[in-house]
C-alpha cells in the first residue's frame, strides 16, 4: 500500500502544489463530514432528551446545511483539481520523455525500439499520472485523516479514538506485507503462465507430428500437468488476495464492532450520553474511509510504477557526447601515437577512423582497434560476413555512435570538435531502408532541404530516375505518398532516399546496403546512378552484392571487427585471401539460384 517510487517522486516538480491541494480538499471534506456528524448526532440526541432551544434547533439546522455544502463545495473542487493535476502531469511527464528522446542519437533511440518509446509516451503516461491525481493525494489523505479524527474523538471516548488510530495505521502495514507475498507469487504465476502459453502453441504448430508419431496423448498430458501448476498458482494469488481483504475488511468492520461495544459500554456506565454515543458510530466509520480510498487505488499505483521501468530507462541514457578541444585531441594523441601520426591524421584529405573499438553493452565486441581511410574524391566499399562490422562503421561515421577508444577525422579535424549537426551536412546516409512520411514527395524531399527549388528537386529526380513516374502522377509533387509510403514501391522509396541525399549536397555519401531490398530494375537504376556520383562525390558503400563494388577504388575487408585485407578487386582476388572466398561463395550461390530458376 505505501508506494514509494523514486522516478515518479523526481518527476512530481510540476505537480506537487496540485496533490497537496488534492490532499488538502480531501480534509476539507472531512472536516465537513465531521462537523455534519457533530451537528446530526447532537439533534438525535437532543430528540432523545430534549435540552434544544427554538433559535439552538434553527442553528442545528444552519449548521448541518453549511457542512453539506462543505461537502459538496470540497468534493467538486476535489475532481477539478484532480483534473487539472492529471493534465498538468501528462504535460510534463510526457515533455520528459520527448525530450529525453530529443536528446538521444539514432542508436539509442533504435536501442529503445519505437513500440516501448509510443508505449511510454501514451500508456505508460496514462498510468503515471494516476499516481499524482489519486495515488499520493490519498496516500498524504490517509496520514492526516485518523490523526484529525483521533483529536476530534479523544474528548468524546478516549478509549475508542486511541482503538480506531492503531487500527487505522495498522492496515497499511498488514496491506504491504500481503502485497509482499502477493508479489512472490507473481513470479511462479507468470512463469507458469509463459510455460504453459509457449508449450501450448507448440503443440497446436505441431500437431500433424505428433499424430503422426503417435505422441499427441503424451504431449496431452504433459499439457494437463503445466495447465494444473498453472491453475494452482492462479488461486494461491486469488487466496492470498482474499486473505488479504478479509483481514483488512475483518479489522475495519471488527474495529467499530468494538467500538461501538465500548461506547454502549461507556453509555450504560453514564460515562457518556446518547448524542455522543451517536457521535461515536457516526465518526468510527469514517476512521477507514482514507485507507479504503488508498486501497482502491493501490492497483493502479502499481501499474503506474510498472510502466516507470521503462521510462526510468529512457531517461537514464547518458545523452553526453565526447567534445574536446584541439589541444586536448592533440595531448591524448601524442600520449599514445607518434608526431608522424598526428601529422597524418591532421593533414588526411578524407575521413579517417584511427584506432577505434566499439563494443555492445561493454559484452560483444563489435569493432577491434580498427584503423581505416577514405579518401576525399574516391569510392570506397566496405565489405565481410554478416556481423564484421560494416553497420556498425557506417553509423560510427555519421555519429550516430561514439567509439569507446580511438578517434575519428574527417579532412583534419576530429569528429569530438565538432557538433553532429555540423558534421552531418558534410556527410550523409542512404540506409538499407528509407524512412517515408506522410504527406507529398515534395515535402518528403525538402526534408534534406527546405529551402530547395523546384528545379534542384526536379533535377535531383532526374538523376536518380524518377521523374518519368512523377509525370505519370496527376497531382505531380504535391501527391501524397500515404502513411509511412504506403503507396510507394521499395525502389521508389530507396530513390527519394537518394534523391534526398543528393538534395542536400553532403559531399560525402554512405549507402549502407541501400539496394538490399529492391527489386532487380530498380538495383540497376540505383547502381547507375551511384556510378555517376563517383565523379562528383565521396562515396562509401557496403553492399552485399561484390560484383557492384568491383570498380571501388578500395575496397576495405571486415572480420570480426578488424581489418584483414584492403585494395582494388583485382588485387584482392591475387591475394586469393578473404575477400576472394566472399567472391567464390557469392558465384556459387548466384549460380545455384540460375539453377533453379531454369528449372521452374
Amino acid at each position: 500500500m505505501l508506494l514509494i517510487n523514486k522516478t515518479l517522486i523526481k518527476m512530481s516538480k510540476g505537480v506537487r502544489i496540485w496533490i497537496f491541494i488534492i490532499a488538502l480538499l480531501k480534509m476539507l471534506t472531512l472536516i465537513g463530514t465531521v462537523l455534519f456528524a457533530q451537528t446530526i448526532s447532537a439533534f438525535l440526541g437532543d430528540l432523545y432528551q430534549p435540552s434544544l432551544s427554538k433559535e439552538e434547533l434553527i442553528g442545528a439546522i444552519v449548521s448541518a446545511v453549511f457542512a453539506s455544502l462543505l461537502i459538496l463545495v470540497a468534493d467538486l473542487l476535489t475532481g477539478e483539481a484532480e483534473y487539472r493535476c492529471g493534465a498538468k502531469a501528462r504535460i510534463s511527464l510526457r515533455k520528459a520523455i520527448f525530450d529525453k528522446i530529443l536528446e538521444l542519437d539514432v542508436g539509442k533511440v533504435e536501442k529503445i525500439g519505437a513500440s516501448n518509446a509510443i508505449s511510454s509516451v501514451g500508456d505508460g503516461v496514462e498510468l503515471m499520472q494516476v499516481y499524482y491525481t489519486r495515488y499520493l493525494p490519498s496516500l498524504l489523505y490517509s496520514l492526516m485523516a485518523p490523526i484529525y479524527l483521533f483529536f476530534n474523538l479523544k474528548d468524546t471516548s478516549f478509549p475508542v479514538a486511541l482503538l480506531l488510530l492503531v487500527i487505522s495505521f495498522a492496515l497499511p502495514l498488514l496491506n504491504n506485507y500481503f502485497r509482499s507475498m502477493i508479489d512472490q507469487l507473481k513470479k511462479e504465476y507468470w512463469t507458469s503462465f509463459q510455460d504453459l502459453t509457449s508449450y501450448y502453441l507448440e503443440s497446436l504448430k505441431s500437431l500433424v507430428t505428433l499424430k503422426l508419431f503417435n505422441q499427441d496423448q503424451n504431449r496431452h498430458d504433459h499439457l494437463k500437468e503445466k495447465a494444473n501448476v498453472f491453475n494452482q498458482n492462479t488461486m494461491s494469488i486469488m487466496k492470498m488476495n482474499f486473505s488479504s481483504f478479509l483481514l483488512s475488511d475483518g479489522l475495519i468492520y471488527g474495529g467499530i464492532v468494538v467500538a461501538v461495544c465500548i461506547a454502549c459500554f461507556q453509555m450504560n456506565n453514564n460515562q457518556l450520553d446518547f448524542s455522543q454515543g451517536i457521535l461515536v458510530l457516526m465518526l468510527s466509520y469514517s476512521f477507514f474511509s482514507s485507507i479504503r480510498q488508498l486501497m482502491n487505488v493501490t492497483h493502479d499505483a502499481l501499474s503506474g510504477i510498472a510502466a516507470t521501468i521503462k521510462v526510468e530507462e529512457i531517461l537514464a541514457m547518458d545523452t553526453t557526447r565526447k567534445q574536446e578541444s584541439i589541444e586536448t585531441t592533440n595531448d591524448k594523441i601524442i600520449e599514445k601515437y607518434s608526431k608522424e601520426t598526428l601529422d597524418y591524421l591532421h593533414n588526411f584529405d578524407g575521413i579517417i577512423a584511427h584506432d577505434i573499438s566499439f563494443n555492445y553493452q561493454e559484452k560483444r565486441t563489435v569493432l577491434n582497434h580498427l584503423a581505416v581511410a577514405f579518401p576525399k574524391g574516391k569510392t570506397t566499399a566496405i565489405v565481410g560476413r554478416s556481423g564484421c562490422g560494416k553497420s556498425t562503421l557506417a553509423s560510427m561515421l555519421m555519429r550516430f555512435i561514439d567509439p569507446d577508444n580511438g578517434y575519428l577525422f574527417f579532412e583534419g579535424k576530429s569528429y569530438y570538435q565538432q557538433s553532429p549537426e555540423e558534421l552531418r551536412k558534410n556527410i550523409i546516409m542512404v540506409p538499407q531502408r528509407v524512412s517515408i512520411f506522410g504527406g507529398s514527395l515534395e515535402e518528403n524531399l525538402r526534408i534534406a532541404k527546405p529551402d530547395a527549388s523546384i528545379t534542384e528537386i526536379l533535377n535531383v529526380l532526374k538523376q536518380v530516375r524518377l521523374y518519368d513516374w512523377l509525370k505519370s502522377l496527376p497531382e505531380g509533387l504535391s501527391t501524397d505518398l500515404g502513411d509511412s509510403g504506403s503507396k510507394l514501391s521499395g525502389g521508389q522509396r530507396q530513390k527519394i532516399g537518394l534523391a534526398r541525399a543528393l538534395l542536400s549536397n553532403a559531399p560525402y555519401i554512405i549507402f549502407d546496403e541501400a539496394t538490399s531490398s529492391v527489386d532487380r530494375d530498380s538495383e540497376d537504376e540505383i547502381w547507375q546512378c551511384i556510378k555517376e556520383l563517383k565523379q562528383s562525390r565521396t562515396l562509401i558503400i557496403i553492399s552485399h552484392r561484390l560484383s557492384t563494388i568491383q570498380r571501388a577504388n578500395n575496397i576495405i575487408v571486415l572480420n570480426k571487427g578488424q581489418l584483414v585485407e584492403q585494395g582494388s578487386h583485382e588485387e584482392l582476388l591475387d591475394k586469393q585471401g578473404e575477400y576472394y572466398q566472399l567472391v567464390k561463395e557469392q558465384e556459387i550461390l548466384e549460380n545455384q539460384g540460375k539453377q533453379r530458376l531454369s528449372y521452374e
